[in-house]
């Protein structure tokens, strides 16, 4: 998901937390990206290059995906007693 620099927009601080969390318990997630399409994968981490932040996820079928967080609309765990439902980031 390649997007131009000077249109990035960092995301809040409290709901990266939520993000972090995600990737710490491996959360199974759906995403909902502000273009309206829904990916789900497991969070693996985060990163940080070119001054942008994404978030690195697995899909289903074992291929890491890298997607900016700001273009993330919202986050929804699928896991059992996950530590949060869903959560709007845009």
């Amino acid at each position: 998901m390649a997007e131009n620099d000077s249109d990035y927009s960092p995301i809040q601080c409290q709901i990266y937390d939520y993000i972090e969390i995600a990737c710490m318990r491996h959360y199974l997630l759906d995403i909902e990206l502000t273009s309206g399409e829904k990916i789900s994968g497991k969070a693996m981490t985060t990163k940080i290059e070119n001054k942008q932040e994404f978030m690195v996820i697995e899909t289903e079928n074992s291929e890491k995906q890298e997607i900016r967080l700001d273009l993330v609309n919202s986050i929804k765990p699928l896991d059992d007693n996950a530590e949060f439902v869903r959560v709007a980031i845009s």
